[in-house]
């Protein structure tokens, strides 16, 4: 079996060391973490909660809580590394979207994106069943992709709508300043909904050689990465429904993907894994958002998790990371 990893390029997070490098803040002292390389490669990992603590880090320094918005549009195509120049080379907005759809793990390894059509436009979609990495991580890559796509085509093309997951902030007109459209919070998906008019404006980068090279770079690269399990993740959605029901098991996951018990149980042994591992990990990458990210108490998550009682929740947390559900959330916090 394997999974995202759950991680960025380093050469992304490189972006956050310039903006400081330009306040005139010495980055490599206040986020305590050595500066990628200019020439990191593409491929070398920066877990998401690093990531995560280093922009919380920033912001609460800068006293800025829009960080995100601000460091997303300083985000330029080598930041993105190969990507960034695939996406420059496409002949239309509309394919550089669909290669950005195609080889994003190569830049943010953690939700995968949902392209749908609704109502004749084009929706660019992160669901919240993979975890919730936080305002400032989705910020910036939002943003970051705005940008980008501004960038390429004209520097005033405006999505028809973009959807947050994470809460309300105190004002939201600079988003909408930013942004161009209306642009909402606490919803169920991050959302940007781009107009069909805009997927046929050319490309003025585009290059046809050199996109053909790139691909097959971006192709290798993506190749080395872990490959994903469709059926494990479709179980972990379906387990996270059902999480709070105290009595879940793999017969209540098979009936709702309608196969048999036994079918799911063999479908599982061949990716690696069984119904108990992945009830474990969504139990874990569940407790762990919530520890960080709320103020439930431990009672409250062990029933979440569907628990008849938090004890069993704690030694079951304490497997997972070696530390105490209390202990976690006080070095989170």
């Amino acid at each position: 079996m394997t999974l995202r990893r759950r991680s960025i390029p380093a050469s992304f997070a490189l972006a956050l060391y310039e903006y400081l490098d330009r306040k005139g803040i010495h980055s490599d002292q206040l986020l305590k973490l050595p500066r990628p390389p200019q020439d990191t490669l593409l491929n070398a990992e920066m877990p998401i909660d690093v990531w995560r603590q280093l922009l919380e880090r920033a912001a609460v320094y800068l006293d800025d809580p829009r960080l995100g918005l601000h460091l997303g549009q300083t985000i330029i195509p080598r930041h993105a590394g190969v990507l960034g120049y695939v996406i420059m080379a496409s002949k239309t907005l509309g394919e550089a979207i669909a290669r950005f759809h195609q080889y994003q793990r190569l830049i943010y390894d953690v939700t995968p994106l949902i392209v749908r059509e609704e109502g004749g436009e084009m929706e660019l979609v992160w669901d919240a069943q993979h975890g919730r990495p936080g305002p400032l991580v989705d910020e910036t890559a939002v943003t970051a992709l705005v940008n980008f796509l501004r960038r390429l085509t004209l520097p005033d093309l405006a999505p028809q709508r973009v959807d947050f997951i994470n809460p309300t902030p105190e004002s939201s007109a600079a988003y909408m300043d930013y942004f161009g459209c209306p642009v909402r919070f606490e919803q169920p998906e991050t959302v940007i909904r781009i107009p069909a008019s805009a997927l046929a404006h050319p490309l003025t980068t585009s290059d046809p050689a050199m996109l053909t090279m790139l691909e097959a770079q971006a192709d290798s690269l993506l190749a080395r990465l872990p490959r994903e399990s469709p059926l494990v993740d479709d179980v972990r959605r379906r387990i996270s429904r059902l999480l709070s029901d105290q009595h879940l098991d793999i017969a209540a996951v098979a009936e709702c993907m309608g196969v048999s018990t036994r079918t799911l149980q063999r479908q599982l042994a061949a990716e690696g894994t069984s119904f108990l591992k992945e009830v474990g990990a969504v139990r874990r990458e569940i407790a762990e958002r919530y520890l960080r990210e709320t103020n439930l108490g431990l009672v409250d998550i062990a029933l979440i998790l569907g628990y008849s009682e938090h004890s069993a929740f704690t030694r079951s947390f304490i497997r997972w990371t070696g530390m105490s559900p209390n202990k976690y959330r006080r070095q989170r916090s």
